[in-house]
């Protein structure tokens, strides 16, 4: 299963990620050490990156500078699993340091000399052909961040590329450049995930939940609940400036079969969160589905509260569209979750 992913960059950072071929996000903990909720916003930077694995796409968005406007660089591919580095991104490199920690190699797969013009990827979301692409991400804290997209979206982006370039310029070498710069070896480290317990099995953040979800999802895990989804993108923005946690999707050739919209809570689902995913359904029934058949809504928590159950009870009940609730519960031991289906 391939991810497609886009990296916000600046000048500089680009510059020290092209040099050496990895990238790097934000710590919101050394970026903003004085916000009171620094940790629970690095959590969230952190579920960002999580579940990208080698052979997924990667896009580098470089913000508008005093040099260029803003810009869409690529296409490149990564080549490991997300790791947590403190370190200087190699020997004497200024700006992607310990505040950019969090970080995944990857090599050159096309070396298209010119790039896109954000303000056509623009034209296209009116248009309706991009919508997973957001300007920021709020949540992370600054201006670096990673963020999907769907295969469609990338497809596209693709094509822009191919048609802005007549010819492709040489490849490159990371590794070589690695080398120049005597970047022998790297401290990798597991992303710092804070694995903190509210009571046993029960999750403190939600974007740690999130996180897990993200990694059993590359690993294509739990379709004996889900079925046999062919994509995952985590925090998918919607018209009513709201975040959708997971979107899986369901694809036959180039055509979407199906949308399954995850609503995460770490402790009990009540009917704020339901409320939440219903409607998240109603925008992808009016905006993206043909038929309200392809909308399949779903709440994952440790607990659900009697009121939302009997509600989805009740929507089954007269023949309404169901909502799925599924419990989830974390083995601290193994540092997984196992998922039960409550309705």
């Amino acid at each position: 299963m391939v991810r497609y992913l886009i990296f916000i960059v600046n000048d500089d950072t680009w510059e020290e990620h092209n040099k050496v071929g990895i990238a790097g996000i934000n710590d919101p903990l050394i970026t903003h050490p004085n916000n009171r909720n620094a940790n629970a916003v690095r959590q969230s930077a952190i579920s960002e990156i999580s579940g990208i694995r080698p052979g997924d796409i990667i896009y580098f968005n470089r913000m508008v500078s005093e040099i260029h406007p803003p810009e869409l660089i690529g296409v490149f591919r990564a080549t490991s699993k997300p790791y947590f580095d403190s370190n200087p991104l190699y020997p004497g490199a200024i700006y992607v340091k310990e505040n950019l920690p969090f970080r995944i190699e990857f090599e050159c797969l096309h070396n298209f000399k010119n790039t896109i013009n954000i303000d056509e990827i623009w034209i296209l979301k009116e248009k309706g052909k991009i919508w997973t692409l957001q300007q920021s991400r709020g949540d992370a804290v600054g201006v670096h961040a990673c963020i999907g997209i769907t295969k469609l979206e990338a497809e596209l982006i693709n094509r822009l590329l191919i048609a802005n370039n007549l010819t492709e310029g040489e490849g490159l070498d990371y590794l070589s450049k690695r080398a120049e710069v005597d970047l022998t070896s790297i401290n990798k480290q597991d992303l710092p995930i804070d694995f903190r317990e509210d009571r046993t099995g029960q999750l403190h953040y939600e974007a740690v939940l999130e996180s897990l979800l993200l990694e059993d999802f590359a690993d294509e895990k739990h379709k004996n609940i889900f079925g046999d989804y062919d994509e995952f993108i985590h925090y998918v923005p919607t018209g009513a400036r709201k975040e959708i946690d997971i979107l899986l999707i369901k694809y036959d050739g180039d055509e979407i079969i199906w949308y399954q919209i995850l609503e995460l809570k770490p402790s009990k689902f009540t009917m704020i969160e339901l409320q939440r995913l219903i409607d998240y359904e109603k925008w992808f029934i009016e905006t993206k589905a043909e038929t309200p058949l392809q909308v399949h809504p779903v709440g994952i928590a440790y607990d659900f509260s009697q009121e939302v159950i009997d509600f989805v009870r009740g929507r089954e009940k007269y023949r309404e569209r169901p909502i799925r609730l599924i419990k989830y519960s974390f083995d601290r031991n193994t540092r997984q979750i196992d998922l039960e289906v409550v309705v």
